[in-house]
């Protein structure tokens, strides 16, 4: 309906400047310009003129007057030369006058002489001066304004006004379609699987549509995400019963099978943990509780040192913050384990940067090469010197804290540290958005 009556407002407007306006008249002509055109002394185009050679005289209403005037400048007879005027109309009614008295059409040469250069340099309107040649054709000289020439004016006029009536109604439709596309594109790039609230459907028809189906294939995605967690996290816990009887046998093995025993069962129980926690961090909304990130911070510091991990830390005083403390904490302790396997020792420190908290784990390991960051944060993804039995793991480590910063409305980074090792940079909103 918009195009259409586009359209028809364009065409209304075209009729109106074109059909009702009067023709633009051509451009006017000079007779001593002509005549120089025909002697050869100008350019016919230069002029807006144009040479043409005819075997009959110019047709048209003929002026007797100017006629024997261009003849006199022309040093031809009169019968040799026609002057008449083109287009309906267009004749003008030329009287010559001589001491108050009116000069017929056969003026003397005094008088010709007299009047000739003042009439001469006049603007004319359209007319086609020829001169018969020695064979008997005529060279003709006229305007080379053609009908389209006159009508651009017209056109480019009824242009403008369709473009300047239509601009307000074009406006118009950009900020109605446009508004609710940003407003989708926005809130679009802030869906998450676990989000649950849906893309604003308003707007014009094809907008609505286009929010219902992005808002179904992102409930659909949600239900065979969450589908599959559930079944990875049922296989997990359904796998600690039996290592639980390994466990209980490994203590009537020899000491040194049962150490090792032991061992593979504590990191299978580690694994398995860490599948639990990407499960519960992807199917578990996060609940948003006041907190004291300082605290929490130390306390994850506290547990580290339990655990014998060598770790540094710069924490500031109180700092209260807004966040789901289980979901920053196994955060948190999946980067402090991980860069103790890598390196040894650990630092961790916060900062406050704008509107944003900055959680930062640092160690001096071997880091990760630029075109490995982005994969490492896919679930079940392992760095090539992790594939050993001393530092091996499931891959889930930073899936567990991409989905953590994720569901605060954050972001991580893996930066590279100055004089090598690797920085986890956990950006996070300090206010919740409501």
């Amino acid at each position: 309906m918009l195009a259409v009556s586009s359209l028809l407002l364009a065409t209304l407007v075209s009729l109106a400047v074109i059909g009702w306006m009067p023709r633009p008249a051509p451009p006017q002509m000079r007779l001593d310009h002509a005549v120089q055109v025909l002697r050869g002394e100008r350019s016919a185009e230069a002029e807006g003129m144009r040479v043409t050679v005819r075997d009959a005289p110019p047709n048209g209403h003929a002026s007797p007057w100017l006629t024997q005037l261009t003849a006199y400048q022309l040093t031809q007879p009169v019968e040799q030369v026609r002057l008449v005027w083109t287009g309906a109309g267009n004749a003008p009614d030329i009287k010559v006058y001589s001491r108050g008295a009116s000069v017929e059409a056969q003026a003397d040469p005094e008088v010709l002489r007299a009047q000739g250069l003042a009439l001469a340099t006049l603007q004319w309107p359209p007319f086609e001066l020829g001169v018969r040649r020695g064979d008997g054709r005529w060279q003709v000289v006229s305007s080379d304004h053609g009908d389209v020439v006159a009508w651009r004016r017209q056109v480019l006029l009824a242009l403008l006004g369709g473009t300047l009536l239509l601009a307000p109604l074009t406006a118009w439709a950009a900020l109605r379609i446009g508004r609710p596309l940003r407003r989708l594109a926005d809130a679009s790039a802030a869906v998450t699987l676990q989000s649950s609230t849906p893309l604003p459907d308003d707007g014009p028809r094809d907008v609505q549509m286009l929010a219902k189906a992005i808002n179904a294939g992102r409930d659909r995605l949600r239900d065979q995400a969450q589908d599959m967690t559930r079944m990875l996290a049922a296989v997990a816990h359904d796998l600690r019963t039996p290592l639980t009887g390994l466990r209980l046998r490994a203590e009537f093995a020899p000491p040194v099978q049962a150490a090792r025993m032991v061992a593979d069962i504590e990191r299978m129980n580690a694994m398995i943990e860490q599948v639990l926690d990407y499960a519960r961090g992807e199917l578990e909304p996060a609940s948003m509780q006041p907190l004291d990130i300082a605290a929490l911070l130390d306390e994850c510091v506290q547990s580290a040192r339990l655990r014998g991990v060598d770790i540094h830390s710069a924490l500031p005083g109180p700092l209260p913050w807004h966040g789901d403390a289980l979901l920053l904490r196994r955060a948190l302790d999946n980067l402090i384990d991980n860069a103790a396997r890598y390196a040894g020792t650990v630092g961790l420190g916060v900062q406050h940067k704008g509107d944003a908290l900055w959680l930062e784990v640092a160690d001096r390991g071997p880091g990760i090469p630029e075109q490995e960051k982005v994969r490492l944060l896919q679930p079940f993804q392992r760095h090539e010197t992790s594939r050993n039995r001393s530092t091996g793991g499931t891959g889930l480590g930073l899936a567990v804290v991409q989905g953590a910063v994720r569901q605060h409305g954050g972001h991580l980074d893996l930066l590279d540290r100055p004089g090598g090792g690797l920085i986890v940079r956990m950006q996070l909103p300090l206010k919740w958005p409501e």
